[in-house]
Parts: structure tokens; C-alpha cells; sequence
């Protein structure tokens, strides 16, 4: 391809240079175009630079020499060298220079594939960006929710960031269980010092458990310790990922993000351990403690009259299911009154515990007492020392723990033993008045009575038309025989027996017969429920009932009938059946 001298040269696809007045030629330069067919352009070079116009001289925007005859981007018009030129053109077909080629394809990708629009709108009944073509001009967003692609990146942002700062909140408090924690680390090591100044004279057995307690409890300590750094590691990198997301891509994993950062808080609650005291340890040979906790809520109002008056109660048993009955009295001091509800025939040692918790868990006040009657009286502390010493909360409580035990294993396998009789002979007399009654019952005409609701999405049939039916099965009820029964109820499509859907309901026994009973007569009733009680659909019927039979009705009733807007049936967005089977055999 020849080169003109006296106009402006042009190369393919607008790639042009600048005009050149030299009347003689030099040796040509290759420059790789563009065109239909590659082809080579030899531009003419001058053979000395005194003749050169100032026009004809440029920097190269690349390597930044002084060129003649530059090449200019057909984009921008920056010039380049001819070396430059032929460096970038072997790596890209394009006439334009690496900067206009990402620019290019940037607003390719922000653009429409079949509009040639920007990307700008989003489609929130489809969930992915379009162009205004694609919402004015074609059918696939027809009557579809529209909004600006940015101000639903900036809803769906604030309402992330929203979750994510009730979980940075959440991770903040996690520092709290470190202290908590370390402060049970030591209770646990003095702990195991008491434990084995009191198992000395116990089985080698009791010693290894004890020991081996030790060793799991600082194992959770220190998983409680690790669990909030990592936590806040994940959330940290969480929340870079958010920010390294582009808008479109953040949309779609929405969910997926907020479902990230939302399982770091469950559980969040088991990392707060309660504090450990020295009756918190387990031994096979040694009684557990049973903690009952009892807040007195409102408390100030109990200086305003010193009158001594009980303020809590609450019934509570230990290891040994002996049960005491618990009162908090106030007045001049705060008092704890134990007394056991039932009488045991013999006097057994008791350990009582008691303990008024302060914010501050190294102050908390523990006391610990010993008694052998069935009655016991401790007076914890003056109520004015409550409020010098801190123990009322912000919230103006007070909280107590209450633990009780055995003395000893021995203690507590005697009094098992007398509460095992006394509760064996109370057995035997509610058992006689159990069968009175249930002979009574199973000759009376009373219906043991079962709801069902079922919520309306699951009546929907699947969209891929796989079945025609859909069952749903009922939670099974008890006659007072014993026996279990559940309903069924079937959504069938229109067929040739019935022009719409309808409802079809059965009930059907659930408890397997006698060997010498091959059927069980009963009469039985199901119904549609309605809230005006007067439009309830109900059909009454008597049947006979093996393992196998499902007895009731097909069609109950058609699905418009059900779903129309004033029928009465549908409540809050399900609908309800009731179901029943009388006792009293039907012959």
C-alpha cells in the first residue's frame, strides 16, 4: 500500500498520522494494522530533522522520545512511536491504545448485549440488572418491579450493614467472657484442691474423676477464650469481602453474605459462662448440686417498710428428689427459710447453699450450712448492706442461687430409697383411681377431639405438574382405650368425577388390633372449621376400622368453596379441621 506525501495518512480503522512534506523517502518501517487483511504501512521518514515543521515532531506518550511522524490512537489522539505502536498492536487487534481498550470494555460490560444501553435499572421480581430497553421493549419484565440499580445497591447496603453492626455489637460483648473465664480458670484449680483434701479417704476411682473434670472444664475455658478472636477474624474478613464485591455481584450474594455474618452469633449466649463455685464440681462418689435461681425484682420497695414479710417463694428437689419449699423473708436482715414438703421417716444430713451473686463475681456472698431437720433458717445479710455492697443490679434486683445435696452418696441412696416407697404407695393409689375413671370414660359417648390446621402453601400442587394428589397426614390422638388415630387430608386435582380441586378427608387408626380383633367398630365425625361456627362442614359417620382402612369422605368439599374471599375458612393463612372418635363401641 502506497504512502501519500501531501495528505494525511491513514491506517486501518482510524488509526491516522501526521501529514509529512518530506519530498524524499527513506527505508520504510513496518507498522502491523488492522484492516480486513493484515497489511503493512511504511510510513516516509525524513533523512534529516532540520526540514521538519514543529507539527511533525511529538512526544510519544508511551516511552516519552521525541518522534517525527508519530502514530495517534484512533480514541483519545495521544500520540506514539512507531515501536510503540507496533508493541501494543501485537498484543491486541485494536487501533486504540491499552488505556481506550479497558475503557472500552468497561463500558461494554456496563452495557446492554441487546439494547446497547447502560445497565442502569434492576428488575426485583427477577433479581438481575436491565437496560430501559429491556423494561420498555421487550416482554420478559413486563408488569415486573423496576427500580434504579443504585438505590437498590444502596437499600440492600444499608440494610446489610444494619445486620452486620447488631453483629459487630454482638461480638464486641465477647469480651467479657475472657474475664468470666479466666476467673473460672482459677475457681477450678482451687477447686481441685478442696476436692481432694475431702476424696483422701475415698476410692483412687473418685480422684481420677475428679481430675479428669478439671482437665474438661479448662478445655472449655480456653475454647470459650479462642472463639470470640476467631469470630472476629471471620467478621472482619466478612466485611472486606462485602466491600470488594461490585454492586451486581453483591445483589445476588445478599442473602448469602447475610446468612455469613448471622452464623456468627448463634450460640453466642453458651459463651457466657456462669461463675464456678466449689460445689460445682461432679463426682460419682460426691451428690450433685441442684442451682434454683430466684430474682427479687423491684427490691428498693422493700426499705420503705422493715416489716418482716416473705417476698419469694419457690418448691424445688435435690439428687435425692426429696423436695423443699423455699422462702425469702426480708426485714431487718435478708433470710433464706428451707423446709422439706414431705417428712422423711429418719433424719438425714443436708448441705444447703446459698449465694447473693454481685456484678462483680469475685464479691459474690456464698454461704453454706448443714442441717439435719426437716427445717432450716439463715440469715444472709442486713438488708442495708445490700445497697453499700452493690448487690442491687441497675434494674433495681436482686439475684440469689440456691443449691442443696445430700451430705454423702450414703445420705442420698437412703433418702431415694424412702422417697422410692413413699412414691411407689401414692402410685398404686392413683393408679386405682386412673382405671376408675378410664372405664367410665371408654363406656361414655364423649369424642376424643384432634385439631389440625394446615397452612395454604402447602395445598399448592408443584409447579412441574408431577403429581395430581397431595396428602398430608395429621399428628396422631389417643382415645382413653389407648388407641392412636390421625386424619388425612387430600388435595385432588379435577377429573371426570369431579369438574374442580377439592378436598378429600379421612381418618384412619394408627394403633395395630389385638390378634383375636380383626376389625374395631367406632363412630366418628370430621369437619372443615369456619369462624362463624355456623358454616362449619361437618359429616358424621360409623365405621369399621382395621390396620389398614381409611374411612371418610372423597370429595369433601371443592377448593373454591374453600378459598373464596368471604368463605370464613381460611385464617391467617391456613385452614383448620377438627377430628374425633367416640369411645364407646358402635354396634
Amino acid at each position: 500500500m502506497s504512502q501519500p506525501q501531501t495528505k494525511k495518512r491513514r491506517s486501518r480503522k482510524g488509526c491516522k498520522q501526521e501529514p509529512s512534506q518530506v519530498k524524499e523517502e527513506t527505508n520504510p518501517i513496518p507498522v502491523k494494522m488492522e484492516t480486513e487483511a493484515e497489511t503493512e504501512v511504511k510510513p516516509v521518514l525524513p533523512s534529516s530533522t532540520s526540514s521538519l515543521l514543529p507539527s511533525q515532531r511529538a512526544e510519544c506518550s508511551s516511552c516519552k522520545d521525541t518522534v517525527e511522524n508519530p502514530v495517534t490512537c484512533s480514541s483519545c489522539d495521544l500520540f506514539f512511536c512507531l515501536k510503540c505502536f507496533d508493541v501494543w498492536l501485537s498484543l491486541t487487534p485494536q487501533t486504540m491504545c491499552p488505556a481506550c481498550v479497558a475503557a472500552a470494555k468497561k463500558k461494554q460490560d456496563d452495557n446492554c448485549g441487546v439494547h446497547d444501553q447502560e445497565l442502569n435499572l434492576f428488575c426485583l421480581t427477577c433479581g438481575t440488572r436491565i437496560c430501559s430497553g429491556c423494561f420498555l421493549n421487550t416482554a420478559d419484565h413486563k408488569r415486573h418491579q423496576i427500580d434504579d440499580l443504585d438505590v437498590v445497591y444502596r437499600e440492600k447496603l444499608a440494610d446489610t450493614n444494619g445486620k452486620l453492626n447488631v453483629v459487630g455489637d454482638v461480638l464486641q460483648q465477647f469480651q467479657s467472657v475472657v474475664d468470666t473465664t479466666e476467673y473460672n480458670a482459677g475457681m477450678i484449680c482451687k477447686t481441685e484442691d478442696d476436692m481432694e483434701t475431702e476424696l483422701n479417704q475415698l476410692m483412687d476411682t473418685a480422684k481420677s474423676e475428679a481430675v479428669e473434670w478439671k482437665e474438661d472444664k479448662l478445655r472449655l475455658c480456653l475454647l470459650r477464650k479462642e472463639v470470640p478472636i476467631k469470630r472476629k477474624l471471620l467478621f472482619e474478613e466478612l466485611q472486606g469481602k462485602i466491600n470488594c464485591l461490585a454492586k451486581h455481584e453483591f445483589i445476588a450474594k445478599k442473602d448469602e453474605l447475610e446468612l455469613e455474618a448471622a452464623a456468627l452469633v448463634p450460640n453466642a449466649q453458651a459463651l457466657f459462662p456462669p461463675p464456678i463455685d466449689y460445689h460445682d464440681y461432679e463426682c460419682s462418689l460426691i451428690p450433685q448440686c441442684r442451682k434454683v435461681p430466684i430474682i427479687l425484682d423491684n427490691f428498693s420497695r422493700h426499705f420503705e417498710d422493715p416489716k418482716y414479710d416473705v417476698i419469694a417463694s419457690v418448691d424445688v428437689s435435690d439428687s435425692s428428689e426429696t423436695f423443699w419449699t423455699v422462702r425469702v423473708f426480708k426485714g431487718q436482715f435478708l433470710t433464706i427459710d428451707f423446709s422439706q414438703k414431705q417428712l422423711l421417716k429418719h433424719s438425714l444430713f443436708f448441705q444447703l447453699y446459698v449465694e447473693i451473686i454481685h456484678v462483680d463475681h469475685r464479691n459474690t456472698l456464698c454461704t453454706m450450712q448443714e442441717t439435719q431437720s426437716t427445717n432450716c433458717h439463715i440469715d444472709l445479710i442486713e438488708m442495708e448492706k445490700l445497697k453499700e455492697k452493690g448487690f442491687i443490679s441497675s434494674t433495681d434486683e436482686v439475684s440469689l442461687g440456691i443449691w442443696m445435696r445430700p451430705k454423702s452418696i450414703i445420705v442420698e441412696r437412703q433418702a431415694l430409697t424412702l422417697n422410692f416407697l413413699d412414691l411407689k404407695r401414692t402410685k398404686f393409689e392413683l393408679d386405682d383411681k386412673y382405671n376408675g375413671v378410664v372405664s367410665k370414660l371408654a363406656e361414655s359417648e364423649q369424642y376424643s377431639v384432634g385439631y389440625f390446621r394446615i397452612p395454604l402453601d402447602k395445598l399448592q400442587f408443584p409447579e412441574d405438574n408431577t403429581t395430581d394428589t397431595l396428602q398430608i397426614k395429621s399428628h396422631p390422638i389417643k382415645d382413653f382405650s389407648g388407641r392412636s388415630w390421625c386424619m388425612y387430608v387430600e388435595r385432588e386435582k379435577a377429573n371426570r368425577v369431579c369438574a374442580e380441586s377439592y378436598i378429600g378427608v379421612y381418618l384412619m387408626l394408627c394403633s395395630p388390633l389385638k390378634k383375636k380383633t380383626s376389625s374395631l367398630r367406632r363412630r366418628y365425625y370430621l369437619e372443615l372449621v369456619n369462624k362463624d361456627h355456623d358454616y362449619c362442614i361437618r359429616k358424621y359417620s360409623s365405621d369399621n376400622f382395621d390396620s389398614m382402612a381409611r374411612c371418610g369422605w372423597s370429595p369433601f368439599v371443592k377448593m373454591s368453596r374453600v378459598f373464596a374471599d368471604s368463605s370464613g375458612f381460611v385464617r391467617k393463612g391456613a385452614i383448620g379441621f377438627r377430628f374425633g372418635v367416640q369411645n364407646r363401641k358402635w354396634k
